[in-house]
């Protein structure tokens, strides 16, 4: 009887640590996954991210995952690989604002215009339930940057407004009344909607001229004056 006792003691202990091995707890591997992103360690927020995604049966659990993925990816300039993570959030939950806003806004960055433009018209009426004004005025901006890229000038200009009442000091939202303007000859209003973008671009990071973003906004700028200065 003391043998039995024994063994059956032995038995449950090594199911217990097997069990303690090979358990994955989905919240503590997201809490992890989160803090690993916001450290910058963003292969480390992946991997943690998706095995709080396997663990997980859970949907909110499984969208919070993949979105986590999907922002870890992008920050790699894995912008295909980010998009794909969306895809697999959107088939469990079709009406995730933020994911479909990001993914419009990833489709726009692969010149898949006319995705984007869908995701962008179906995540936009959502956001204002959820989201800030300066945030749904930032999207607001990449769906007059798709506009234009579809040529839809009237309605890009739309966007640029919009946005621009929901945040005044938004450089992007400066920024795409500057194209706006410019696609439509008015090259005044470019240029200073321009120069707008770029002090307020500089208020909100002193060094955002060394970004790409930056750089690009800089060199717009600088061809807008010399547009301008040829005009007169």
């Amino acid at each position: 009887m003391i043998n039995l006792v024994r063994i059956t003691t032995f038995i449950v202990a090594i199911a217990m640590t097997l069990f303690s091995m090979f358990h994955i707890d989905a919240n503590q591997e997201l809490a992890l996954a989160h803090r690993a992103y916001s450290k910058g360690d963003m292969d480390q927020a992946m991997r943690m991210a998706r095995r709080a995604n396997r663990a997980s049966s859970e949907t909110n659990k499984k969208t919070e995952a993949f979105y986590l993925q999907a922002q870890a990816a992008s920050k790699l300039n894995w912008t295909k690989e980010a998009k794909a993570y969306l895809d697999q959030l959107l088939l469990l939950d079709q009406e995730h604002t933020q994911a479909l806003l990001f993914r419009g806004e990833l489709e726009y960055q692969l010149g898949e215009h006319q995705k984007a433009l869908r995701d962008f018209d179906a995540g936009l009426p959502l956001a204002s339930e959820s989201m800030s004004s300066k945030t749904q005025a930032y999207f607001l901006t990449k769906r007059g940057l798709t506009l234009l890229a579809l040529n839809q000038i009237e309605k890009a200009q739309s966007d640029a407004l919009m946005a621009l009442e929901l945040a005044t000091n938004l450089p992007e939202a400066h920024d795409l009344m500057s194209k706006v303007s410019e696609v439509k000859g008015d090259i005044k209003k470019a240029l200073d909607e321009c120069e707008q973008a770029y002090q307020l671009s500089l208020e909100k990071d002193k060094r955002s001229f060394m970004t790409p973003e930056g750089r690009k906004l800089s060199d717009r700028l600088l061809n807008l004056k010399v547009k301008y200065l040829r005009s007169q």
